[in-house]
């Protein structure tokens, strides 16, 4: 996803990431391409949900760059309420949802440091893009790794906010890239 994302990209792009399953990945793999700051995230210091806001403000900041807000799903339950204000405003943001049914950065925690006994990290799927159709935000479901590009193109494409479900495996399953979790 990452690397399909950085193709489709402008340079001069602004990438938000959420805390959550966004930040190992972006913090070791998306490369910044321009001077200045484009890349920005709360580095895992638990603010679910900081990417959706964040970006709004990163629009109003730097309005004539894409912006693209990157969360978890847990974060898009922290801050869903804020698409109203991007469609609204008719924002041109991307917005990112890696939907895997779980707070992935806490569950990951708990299976390197507690022996895989998980406490509070598991909910059921959701399906984020028909809730930001709800709001009025044109939206798309991602479930086959082939189709990401071409999704990620048209999403970038649409004139106000746009989002993007990307369903993908739980990050305690996954090889994420932080060294305590890696066996």
């Amino acid at each position: 996803m990452v690397s399909d994302l950085a193709r489709v990209l402008d340079p001069d792009a602004i990438v938000v990431a959420d805390a959550g399953t966004p930040c190992p990945y972006f913090s070791a793999y998306y490369q910044v391409r321009g001077a200045g700051r484009r890349f920005f995230s709360n580095r895992a210091h638990g603010a679910l949900g900081y990417s959706l806001s964040a970006a709004i403000g990163a629009h109003f900041a730097r309005p004539e760059l894409k912006c693209v807000s990157v969360m978890g799903d847990g974060s898009f339950g922290f801050t869903c309420g804020e698409l109203e204000t991007a469609v609204r405003h008719r924002l041109p943001i991307m917005f990112i949802v890696i939907s895997n049914g779980t707070y992935g950065w806490i569950k990951a925690g708990q299976k390197a440091g507690y022996s895989e006994r998980y406490f509070s990290v598991d909910f059921d799927t959701i399906d984020h893009a028909a809730v930001a159709t709800a709001f009025g935000v044109k939206s798309w479901r991602v479930t086959e790794p082939n189709d990401l590009r071409k999704v990620l193109t048209e999403a970038l494409a649409h004139g106000g906010p746009s989002l993007v479900d990307i369903v993908c495996q739980p990050l305690h399953e996954a090889k994420a890239p932080v060294s305590e979790w890696i066996a």
